[in-house]
């Protein structure tokens, strides 16, 4: 099932699990990561089942950009405060009251936004695939991953992360040119005050050997209160899908 959500010019296609309209269930929405969309972050790893199983209504947005939403090609329709501000329209779409929020990599940055600036929608968090990297100046970095995109050959080993995300795009058939315009848009360094005001029970996860989310230790130390979990032998691709990440994910949410 689906459903499309519309903030202005954007229009924003939000997978609905089957149970999504069953009576007494906990809304969850979960945001994708950057070059993703819901079938490849969500129901491709198997997310789904477990957490309907779970008890919770599942709702996955595809950001501006990607998978079946609106493209847009300027670095500044992707500011996250603008996909934040997505979020917020599926959430009060979906639902009447506050959901479960659980964002990976990319997703992770717009959920810690929403999670900052409307605390009254979110009433747990899972930040997923992110660490130090949040609390970097990323800006040399992505603009390697939008030039990889936009460049005719692929970029050399030597670029490693750049090369993933081109490979990655290629697989999925992606719009790389509007891809590009979301890496040079979500560039963002959080501070300690626009993390100090997440007020919700947040958990922080990601992959041991996870080079592109850096130690989620040091995040989750300026996230009042929250828990973190790093999931052995994983990088940042295979700790999506990952029986560790599930499990730890679904032991919070059920607290």
């Amino acid at each position: 099932m689906s459903k499309t959500v519309t903030r202005g010019d954007a229009h924003i296609h939000v997978y609905q699990g089957e149970a999504a309209g069953e009576a007494g269930r906990m809304p969850l929405v979960l945001v994708h990561g950057f070059a993703s969309d819901h079938v490849t972050n969500w129901v491709g790893p198997g997310w789904i089942a477990p957490l309907e199983e779970a008890g919770f209504a599942v709702f996955a947005p595809d950001m501006r950009g990607h998978g079946k939403s609106t493209a847009f090609y300027a670095p500044e329709d992707y500011a996250l405060d603008e996909m934040a501000a997505d979020v917020a329209a599926v959430i009060e779409d979906v639902s009447d009251g506050p959901v479960a929020l659980m964002g990976y990599s990319m997703g992770g940055f717009i959920s810690a936004t929403l999670a900052a600036a409307r605390p009254d929608l979110v009433s747990r968090l899972v930040l997923a695939g992110v660490g130090e990297n949040m609390l970097r100046d990323a800006s040399r970095r992505n603009g390697e991953i939008a030039a990889g995109l936009l460049s005719e050959d692929v970029p050399p080993a030597g670029q490693e992360v750049a090369r993933r995300f081109r490979l990655f795009a290629d697989q999925t058939g992606a719009d790389k040119r509007a891809l590009a315009a979301c890496i040079r848009g979500i560039t963002k360094q959080f501070t300690a005050d626009e993390l100090g005001r997440i007020a919700v029970p947040t958990l922080v996860i990601a992959g041991e050997t996870d080079d592109v989310a850096r130690d989620p230790a040091p995040l989750a130390d300026l996230v009042p209160g929250a828990e973190c979990v790093i999931v052995p032998r994983r990088d940042h691709m295979r700790a999506v899908g990952d029986k560790v990440t599930k499990q730890e994910v679904l032991a919070f949410l059920a607290r």
